[in-house]
């Protein structure tokens, strides 16, 4: 069965979902390499005990390995994690935006050149990953992502930066299963981590700290301190640092107005963040994205549907290609659209394309 034609890497998290969509494809007669990402150093005492790369998975990956019976290699991605992910989303937080490095990650590590090159170093053909999403190659020309058939799991939103090249190169058995499905075909197949709970989303943090305050202390970076504003720029109190909020947020503000206030504004150049007791002012009606991913877009408006942020339901928009940006109308308006969060475009539960979000 070997050969390049039969070879596939399998990214193996040490998690059920990834340990599964390996076993899949070995059933079906391919030679399966294991690979684990190492993207940080997994001695601090004091690292969440649950993150998609710390010490306890990489040790399941490699017994979940041992069981399948497959070779089963680590790979460090520790300075592009450090550089291209972890200061990436401290840049966006002094910037006053909100990071999703999830979207990133995905684009440059766990689908990126590294595991590129690694495939062709073996012969492999192409990347089993555990991701719940569709892949439809009707279409040799084009690949086309779509939700999974569980949308409470569907991941096709962190997917939104993947090139067709990429989709091109990768498998995504699950997105026809659903979770029971995957659990019971792991304890069918005597897997040690059929019953591990889920992960945090987090994959770099510390008990007690926010994602920002963490990026602030491995970065020896210091917080943007500044004031809280209302609309009509009266001032309400002291901020310890603009990284620390998000549009939208309401808890932890520290301020009290007597009725609960949201953060309608974050100025970097400035330090205020204004705040707000209407909640209406979060309302927008159109924004706008850059670093637009078209993967299946080629007219220059239509009406669709879209996703700004993970698990929102999809939204009812009209989207007008501009390039490398979009404009994007909304047919109805939706609170707390974030600059720095992912736009996801769907029609029919396929993902036309993705873009950065800016005001």
């Amino acid at each position: 069965m070997a050969g390049k034609a039969k070879t596939l890497i399998a990214a193996m998290s040490g998690g059920v979902d990834s340990s599964v969509a390996a076993a899949i494809f070995l059933e079906r007669g391919y030679q399966v390499v294991g690979v684990t990402l190492k993207m940080k150093t997994c001695d601090d005492s004091r690292e969440k005990t649950k993150s998609c790369c710390g010490l306890d998975d990489n040790i399941q990956a490699r017994q979940v390995a041992e069981k399948l019976g497959i070779t089963h290699r680590f790979i460090s991605v520790r300075e592009d994690f450090a550089d291209k992910i972890l200061k990436y989303a401290l840049d966006e937080y002094q910037a006053g935006r909100t990071p999703n490095p999830c979207v990133l990650c995905n684009y440059h590590l766990k689908f990126g050149p590294i595991l590129e090159r690694f495939a062709e170093e073996i012969g492999a053909s192409g990347i089993i990953t555990g991701h719940y999403a569709i892949i439809n190659r009707d279409n040799p020309e084009k690949a086309r992502l779509f939700k999974d058939r569980d949308n409470e799991k569907d991941q096709t939103y962190f997917l939104s930066a993947l090139t067709q090249k990429q989709l091109n190169f990768c498998h995504m058995p699950l997105g026809e299963m659903n979770k029971p499905d995957v659990r019971e075909m792991a304890a069918r197949l005597g897997l040690p981590n059929a019953g591990k709970q889920e992960s945090q989303d987090a994959c770099f943090g510390y008990r007690g700290e926010t994602f920002a305050m963490t990026l602030c202390r491995h970065f020896n970076a210091k917080p943007h301190k500044g004031i809280f504003v209302d609309e009509n720029g009266t001032v309400l109190g002291d901020h310890q640092g603009i990284e620390f909020f998000t549009i939208g947020q309401r808890k932890k503000l520290g301020i009290a107005l007597g009725k609960p206030a949201y953060v309608t504004n974050i100025d970097a150049s400035t330090g205020r963040i204004t705040v707000s007791t209407d909640p209406d002012r979060l309302l927008c009606e159109s924004f706008s994205a850059h670093s637009m991913n078209w993967l299946d877009f080629e007219q220059d408006s239509l009406e669709c549907e879209v996703q700004t942020r993970y698990r929102q339901p999809l939204q009812a928009a009209t989207v007008y290609r501009q390039g490398d940006r979009a404009l994007i109308k909304l047919h109805s308006p939706l609170p707390a659209v974030t600059p720095g969060q992912r736009l996801a475009i769907y029609k029919d539960c396929q993902l036309l394309g993705g873009g950065w979000i800016e005001k």
